[in-house]
């Protein structure tokens, strides 16, 4: 299997280079990789400004861009073969609930799902830079081995994986998405006039606690599965607008 192999993290995150470690080792595997951490930038795309891409060797790269971009050229720029899946990971921080609409990692891996290729998310709840992630990207190699032929193209599989966690995949279950919830705090430096610097100093992040949920399966010692569709319609409101439209209408 061809697998492209990206993050939001940079090209040195220790995530990704286990991710490309242990899976080539059975697979075709291409990384492609931003520069330098990307975060938060969701499904931002760079659309009319050139890229700047390295090619370290024959099946890796740098982009000094955001992961979509990597995606884009990996999948379109005529330096890979066909790309059967496209794996985005293994991300410092966990990506769950309403964070999935934030993530550069989800991002990713939602354009593949775009461009109708299999898609994998997985992010990590241990922070520690220097941690290795071998253990988690040998997990992945069991999910894909065992289950990629079940996955659908065009849905994105997102992977949370606690901090401890047993490596087995009876460990992992599926899951909905959790609500998130943040608390935001701005700092600010004041300039000139009416002119100021504002920084966001940092989240405080909670959840809704629901059975069943990622949140829920994660703080069990669990590993959560989610799958993203691609489809945001709401299909609640869709019956209910189309019935006060009814109603305005007469």
């Amino acid at each position: 299997m061809n697998i492209l192999i990206t993050n939001d993290d940079g090209i040195s995150s220790n995530g990704i280079l286990a991710l490309e470690k242990v899976l080539g080792k059975e697979h075709n595997t291409y990384l492609i990789a931003p520069l330098k951490e990307r975060s938060a930038t969701s499904m931002a795309l760079s659309i009319h400004d050139s890229l700047r891409v390295e090619r370290v060797n024959e099946n890796h790269y740098i982009v000094d861009g955001f992961p979509v971009d990597c995606v884009n050229i990996g999948l379109h720029g005529n330096i890979f073969p066909k790309i059967d899946l496209v794996l985005s990971g293994i991300n410092r921080g966990v990506n769950m609930g309403h964070d999935v609409h934030y993530s550069g990692t989800v991002g990713a891996a939602r354009h593949g799902a775009i461009h109708n290729r299999k898609s994998v998310a997985v992010s990590s709840g241990n922070w520690d830079k220097n941690y290795d992630y071998i253990k988690e990207a040998e997990l992945v190699r069991e999910v894909l081995n065992s289950w990629v032929q079940e996955f659908i193209p065009g849905i994105v599989y997102n992977i949370n994986i606690p901090e401890k966690f047993e490596n087995s995949l009876s460990s992992i279950e599926v899951a909905k998405l959790g609500r998130r919830t943040y608390v935001d705090t701005y700092e600010s430096k004041p300039i000139i006039g009416g002119i100021s610097d504002f920084f966001l100093g940092g989240s405080d992040l909670g959840h809704v606690p629901e059975e069943g949920t990622d949140f829920d399966i994660f703080f069990r010692g669990k590993i959560p599965i989610t799958p993203l569709g691609l489809d945001q319609t709401s299909p609640l409101e869709l019956e209910e607008l189309r019935k006060k439209i009814r109603v305005k209408s007469k």
